[in-house]
């Protein structure tokens, strides 16, 4: 009765009674199996939760269910996906896990661990999910696009631990001329990719900086290497569109002009993240 009447509540958008009855659901007697019309009721309360865009309630309640879950892989797959949805990206990672040990080539396991080790900026570990997602389904496009992105924050990132010198300057360089371009293909575009002021700024520090920026005078100044990543990283931030409704708004009635980043610009945005406050 307490689950017809949250049903009823939730279809009235009586948010407060649903929640209400819903939990008197979760904690009553059943007859049966208790445990699991608990968990199907709370699972229900949390899609209810979602679907009207309570994340932190949903979350909170994905966490109360988890704790009572145990390791059926299948269970942990749908938890995960949940927790994707309440954009809890760790609990989301630790719920795929939990499955993957159970069934290692669980495709949509991978698939989502490699979205939520994406989300969280651990590349590394996103690959590798992403890469067995592919190969054991070739039809997931997502993983496949997402896959990309990751393979080139990897092959970016000059700071990674792992890169020669002289990797790193190659990759400054090729940085430095990717986010040049990208001043030169807003300002062709239009000029309101970022207030008229900062852009002039971005452009002339650019122009001004440009002819240091070559693997001999990396080798000889070290320092170059921050000074053009910080510039790049602020072009690629400033340049990212803020737009949120393309087919809606004119780029001219936003303020953004650039558009939204792909390819190696959305890596460097991904890797000047990365390393904020670094």
């Amino acid at each position: 009765m307490n689950l017809e009447l949250a049903r009823i509540a939730a279809q009235r958008g009586q948010t407060g009674q649903a929640l209400h009855y819903y939990h008197n659901a979760i904690y009553a007697v059943w007859p049966g199996d208790q445990e699991e019309k608990r968990r199907d009721t709370r699972l229900e309360l949390i899609e209810y939760l979602l679907s009207i865009h309570a994340q932190a309630e949903g979350q909170a309640e994905l966490i109360a269910l988890e704790e009572n879950l145990g390791e059926d892989p299948s269970q942990q797959q749908r938890v995960g996906d949940l927790f994707l949805r309440a954009h809890d990206y760790e609990h989301a990672l630790g719920a795929y896990h939990i499955s993957l040990k159970s069934d290692p080539r669980h495709e949509a396991a991978l698939a989502g661990a490699g979205l939520a080790a994406f989300q969280l900026g651990r590349y590394p570990l996103a690959e590798r999910y992403l890469q067995e997602a592919v190969a054991g389904n070739p039809d997931d496009t997502q993983s496949a696009d997402l896959l990309k992105t990751t393979e080139r924050v990897l092959q970016m990132d000059p700071f990674r631990r792992q890169r020669s010198v002289a990797h790193r300057d190659e990759i400054v360089v090729q940085t430095f001329a990717t986010a040049g371009e990208r001043l030169m293909s807003c300002g062709i575009r239009a000029s309101a990719a970022t207030a008229p002021g900062a852009k002039a700024t971005l452009a002339d520090s650019w122009a001004k900086l440009k002819p240091k920026i070559s693997e001999e005078y990396l080798r000889r100044d070290p320092d170059l290497v921050e000074q053009a990543m910080d510039l790049v990283f602020s072009i690629e931030r400033q340049t990212s569109t803020t737009q949120t409704s393309p087919s809606r708004t004119s780029p001219a009635q936003t303020g953004a002009t650039c558009g939204t980043p792909t390819g190696a610009d959305l890596a460097l945005l991904l890797i000047a993240k990365l390393h904020e406050g670094n």
